[in-house]
């Protein structure tokens, strides 16, 4: 039964009651209709006014029933009329929330807000407000949306809730729900709706990341792993981690790395990695290399030759990698 039918039932059992209240007064106690009304809405609010009738026994008797079970009917009544405000406070965000993220294009999503999707959620929205999350624990769903975030309540691992994430128009997709078979499921649905959609997914158990990689996530996560390593990173090699930590973290650098083709007709295809005077020019650095037949290289030689397809590891500012992406550019037949 929703909250609008118990609001309903209970309007209507109140009104009864203060038809056969009123009326009750007028033939027990011979008193005007007036006074009558204004005895029952006394009675039944509790509002401890003095008595403008003087009760017989039978007046009190109905007196007593009117506090009984018109002041239980208006506590009902009043608590289901709660709620249906705040189901419809409830309905008019989510509806608000679904207008915002219809509207967004090339956004993240973040499939849990547990402790390791609220934390992947925090990082992507310090640098972008382009981030949904998808929760199906309403605790963590209210918990997601008081800080801050656009939110769809429901199972990820179904398509319909993925799809209302706009998977259409995402640029990546964050698997990190406590369970390995439901990120399972996710990484699966996500690739079967998107084939060419960046998937990231957390492995709690080491061998699930083997059935992950074959449902076809394209990055794959061991918190625990990733915590051991950066650990003995840290021992091993602090000023590299503090270099790590100011790219990741964001908090004192504007730096981020991403990866950059190099197109068909490029017009630095057969260029050198010194003639192409990306650093002069972009601002960019190249940190590595990553061609079709030769692998990755690390710290490229300035003399590397550049081919289609090559795939460059960058970092810079957001300003860097865009002027970068632009010195890559085919240009269009009216800027040459």
């Amino acid at each position: 039964m929703t909250a609008t039918t118990r609001v309903r039932i209970g309007a209507t059992f109140l009104a009864l009651i203060v038809v056969f209240g009123t009326v009750g007064y007028v033939i027990i106690e011979g008193v005007s209709w007036f006074d009558s009304f204004y005895m029952v809405v006394v009675t039944i609010t509790t509002v401890g006014f003095s008595e403008v009738i003087e009760l017989s026994n039978t007046g009190r008797v109905v007196t007593i029933a009117l506090m009984v079970i018109g002041v239980g009917s208006a506590v009902y009544t009043a608590g289901a009329a709660l709620e249906m405000a705040l189901e419809n406070y409830g309905g008019r965000r989510t509806a608000r929330m679904s207008r915002q993220i219809d509207g967004l294009s090339e956004h993240y999503i973040v499939c849990g807000f547990g402790k390791v999707g609220s934390a992947a959620w925090e990082h992507i929205h310090r640098r972008t407000e382009s981030v949904v999350v998808i929760e199906t624990d309403a605790l963590l769903a209210e918990a997601a949306r008081s800080a801050g975030a656009l939110v769809v309540e429901g199972n990820a691992t179904h398509n319909d809730v993925l799809e209302s994430a706009g998977i259409a128009r995402a640029r990546s997709l964050v698997a990190c729900v406590r369970d390995d078979s439901d990120n399972l499921v996710i990484v699966l649905s996500a690739k079967a709706l998107r084939p060419d959609l960046l998937v990231i997914s957390r492995a709690t158990e080491p061998e699930s990341e083997s059935k992950l990689r074959l449902a076809g996530a394209d990055r794959i996560v061991s918190p625990q792993t990733v915590g051991a390593r950066r650990i003995a990173a840290m021992a091993l090699d602090p000023n590299l981690a503090r270099f790590v930590d100011l790219v990741v973290e964001r908090d004192l650098v504007e730096l981020q790395i991403e990866q950059v083709v190099v197109p068909n007709a490029s017009p630095l295809s057969g260029s050198t990695l010194r003639n192409s005077r990306i650093r002069e020019v972009s601002g960019a650095t190249i940190l590595a290399i990553e061609g079709d037949h030769d692998g990755i290289e690390m710290n490229p030689d300035p003399d590397r030759t550049f081919a289609s397809g090559d795939v460059l590891l960058a970092i810079g500012t957001r300003r860097h990698i865009d002027e970068l992406n632009r010195m890559l550019a085919v240009p269009m037949p009216n800027d040459r």
